[in-house]
């Protein structure tokens, strides 16, 4: 119940929707009581023929209660749904903000897909706390109250009668619900589940071509079987309560008639409410199913919760300063002097004691063997590592005493790793630049070699390129994120590999733009090509980490 009460305790829970849900719920359920019992008192009263006139109010109470029974159960639903659906956008910016700090360094382990369950899955699940836990056992609980008045008023011994079978409808469904409930096996096998599909999904080329889909498909079909095994378990323990409620249901009934004609006999009940009495024990159960309901959602909605305070509970590597400096004016200086990072405390140093100086406005060229260290450069820069020992300043200030978003406002990224969005050319070119006018975005595409493809295209820039740039080339990837780094401005570009996949004459003719575009700007050039190294006013190698020429 812990993740539950931190789910309860989060601020800005809607609790005063919530609250007038569960009074609209609890009126739908006191017109239900007074619709069958006021149906059963015009059924006794009929029988004695007392006249129309008689029957007139009674009749008209009933009517009433009819009409405003189903509006008050819509509202019910609509008031709750609001507020429901307005918790879910609270956690799923709180989601945002949890995991925002700790991309790509504190979940570089995680599975997408597990993340992915999580971010959609898991917070569509906290619905059922409110909709189908705290509601249902609101408007429940109410009612139970309220039939036991409205039975106990007229003929005290009948609400015992009706007490204990509604104590039992209460209690042992509930409890077999909850024990029987698999909550965080369902949660860990659906997280699992959903990681494979993502992995079979995105490794499919590659495993129709080794032949190995046989095995991926064999796992996937077991975890979908142990997911249905847990499904038809949770089937047959519902139906279970339910038919233990409706049992509890048909006993309350028996047993409050029994004793309203016992005490009709007895000469202490009027004979008409040997209908009603029944009638409004029936309706007294009508939301009771909703409590076992309740238990087994809770199971889901803790594991659920459970999973995403798990992603709160990892450290956040790279924290802001409580009083952060800025960043001068102008294009700053880039100095690394004996920094070191490393990606694990298992793994080694991926920078070891490098000195690296990018002037204003220079040109530095970072080349090496895969492996050596170059990438790492940029990511101690945008901070998304923190160096271990070292210092790194930009404008002459620690980079750690700056806001992580000062300092990505800095640099423009070409990571060799770009992500294309599944939207349109321009949307993914003017990511960083939503304002960009048609002139700048033209300009971005000419340095970026991209403007003799935009021309081919059907719709130009309003071509979508498909999910994760399914529809463009590696090549063409690259040049559309170099036109996105270049648009977006910033004082620095980092460019990690940007020709790479490219043909020799093309990868010499973009390096010569994006150079001269680049202007004013400080420019951190990561490349394998000796060629392009030699355009820039000093070249750094690394090899291991560490600085070797």
């Amino acid at each position: 119940m812990k993740p539950i009460r931190r789910i309860l305790a989060e601020p800005g829970t809607p609790y005063g929707r919530l609250a007038l849900a569960g009074l609209l719920g609890l009126a739908a359920s006191a017109a239900t009581i007074g619709l069958l019992a006021g149906s059963g008192y015009v059924v006794g009263r009929a029988a004695s023929r007392p006249g129309l006139g008689a029957l007139a109010g009674i009749l008209a109470g009933v009517e009433v209660l009819a009409f405003s029974r189903g509006p008050l159960r819509y509202a019910e639903r609509l008031v709750g749904h609001d507020a429901t659906l307005r918790a879910l956008a609270r956690w799923r910016v709180w989601l945002y903000d949890c995991l925002t700090p700790r991309v790509p360094a504190a979940l570089s382990g995680w599975r997408s897909g597990d993340l992915l369950t999580r971010a959609i899955d898991d917070v569509d699940t906290l619905q059922d706390l409110y909709l189908r836990t705290l509601l249902p056992l609101v408007i429940a609980a109410g009612s139970a109250v309220l039939g036991l008045v409205v039975v106990g008023l007229e003929l005290p011994v009948a609400a015992i009668a009706l007490g204990a079978p509604l104590a039992v409808a209460c209690t042992v469904p509930t409890v077999l619900a909850w024990r029987s409930a698999s909550g965080d096996d369902a949660a860990e096998l659906g997280g699992a589940l959903t990681a494979q599909v993502v992995d079979a999904l995105h490794g499919a080329p590659d495993l129709l071509a080794f032949g190995a889909d046989g095995a991926m498909l064999e796992r996937l079909e077991k975890l979908s079987n142990e997911a249905a095994m847990i499904d038809r378990r949770q089937a047959a323990t519902s139906a279970l309560a339910t038919l233990l409620t409706q049992l509890c249901a048909g006993a309350a009934v028996l047993a409050v008639l029994a004793v309203a004609v016992s005490a009709v006999h007895a000469h202490h009940l009027d004979p008409v409410m040997v209908a009603v009495l029944p009638l409004a024990a029936l309706a007294t159960f009508e939301p009771i199913p909703g409590i076992a309901l309740a238990a087994t959602r809770a199971r889901a909605v803790g594991a659920s919760a459970r999973r995403l305070l798990a992603l709160e509970a990892v450290p956040v590597p790279v924290h802001d300063p409580a009083v952060p400096a800025h960043v001068g004016a102008g294009t700053p200086e880039i100095s690394f002097a004996q920094a070191s990072l490393r990606y694990a405390p298992d793994l080694p140093r991926a920078l070891d004691g490098v000195v690296v100086l990018v002037a204003p406005g220079a040109r530095v060229a970072v080349t090496g063997s895969s492996g050596a260290g170059k990438s790492s450069l940029v990511n101690a820069l945008l901070r998304f590592w923190p160096l271990e020992r070292g210092a790194l300043t930009l404008g002459g200030v620690a980079v750690d005493r700056l806001l992580q978003s000062d300092v990505r406002a800095t640099c423009a990224l070409v990571d060799q790793k770009a992500h294309l969005f599944a939207g349109t050319v321009r949307s993914n070119v003017t990511l960083g630049r939503p304002e960009a006018t048609e002139e700048q975005v033209a300009a971005a595409l000419d340095a970026a070699q991209l403007s003799g493809w935009i021309a081919t295209l059907p719709s130009g820039l309003e071509t979508p390129v498909g999910e994760e740039g399914v529809a463009v080339s590696g090549g063409e990837r690259r040049r559309l994120a170099v036109a996105r780094a270049l648009l977006a401005g910033g004082p620095v570009l980092l460019l990690d590999e940007p020709t790479a996949g490219l043909d020799a004459a093309l990868a010499d003719r973009l390096i010569t733009d994006v150079l001269a575009a680049a202007g004013t700007r400080s420019v951190l050039l990561i490349t394998h090509r000796a060629g392009e190294a030699t355009r820039c006013d000093a070249v750094v190698t690394l090899e291991e980490g560490r600085v070797v020429g």
